[in-house]
């Protein structure tokens, strides 16, 4: 049986949307307050590897690196409208979609764009003054404003609300 909550569904019966990633996220908080229309819940993600039953797990690179960094939570913000955010509450498990192609966007933007920068700016330094001294500070001043385009890009592109992570519905526990 299917229960909705203002056009949420509350099973996990119906297929996932169309270029959505869907991932499924503890509430952790409700912000009822957000702003004028919008509110927000403060969901928990957890990080989920398969780790555990390859063969290679003891000379995987990745295993390895998982070990050392830890596997973890993360904690994401997720709008919703003004009377959905009151209909749950701390602890429930909801599904949320993160459009597709908006990691893929973001972690382009931030290797490429410092790394395009650290380059052009060995470049610039270099062909003006041959000078290794000179390429080695226009390598470090290239990267720096790599750094601010991503964190520009971070503040106007990733935070329309195409762009953030949108609430699908409760979910069964993990």
């Amino acid at each position: 049986m299917s229960k909705q909550i203002d056009n949420l569904p509350l099973d996990d019966s119906a297929a996932p949307p169309l270029g959505m990633t869907v991932e499924k996220a503890r509430v952790i908080a409700v912000d009822a307050d957000s702003g004028a229309d919008n509110c927000a819940l403060w969901v928990e993600t957890f990080q989920q590897s398969t780790c555990g039953s390859c063969e290679a797990k003891g000379t995987c690179g990745q295993g390895v690196l998982g070990r050392w960094l830890g596997r973890g939570t993360h904690c994401i913000r997720v709008l919703c409208d003004k009377g959905q955010a009151d209909l749950f509450s701390v602890g429930q498990w909801v599904e949320i979609g993160v459009p597709d192609g908006v990691v893929l966007k973001a972690s382009i933007m931030m290797y490429i764009l410092p790394l395009f920068g650290l380059i052009a700016g060995a470049i610039a330094f270099d062909s003006a003054n041959s000078s290794d001294l000179m390429a080695i500070i226009g390598a470090a001043g290239g990267f720096v404003l790599g750094l601010i385009g991503v964190r520009i890009y971070e503040r106007t592109g990733l935070d329309s609300k195409k762009h953030q992570p949108q609430l699908l519905g409760l979910a069964d526990s993990l």
